[in-house]
């Protein structure tokens, strides 16, 4: 049996709710994949088998608010 069809075995049985949370993880891991895909052999570990984390994946995607350094409102009693 394939991978391909034990994963259609598996989530034929699912819910509504849940089929939707696996196509939602499926597309995020087809469009954002940026770990080693295990044919890169040279980017692997080959000692423990494991990804080489490689820095700046999230570069230029996440935003700091401007206020970020402000204390907020509800701590300053704290201060």
């Amino acid at each position: 049996m394939t991978l391909q069809q034990r994963a259609l075995n598996v989530i034929e049985h699912l819910s509504d709710e849940k089929l939707s949370q696996v196509i939602q993880f499926a597309e995020f891991l087809s469009s954002n994949s940026t770990s080693v895909m295990p044919t890169e052999r040279k980017a692997v570990d080959e000692d423990n088998d494991k990804y080489i984390r490689k820095p700046g994946i999230l570069k230029r995607k996440m935003v700091m608010s401007d206020d970020f350094d402000e204390t907020p409102k509800c701590f300053k009693e704290y201060l």
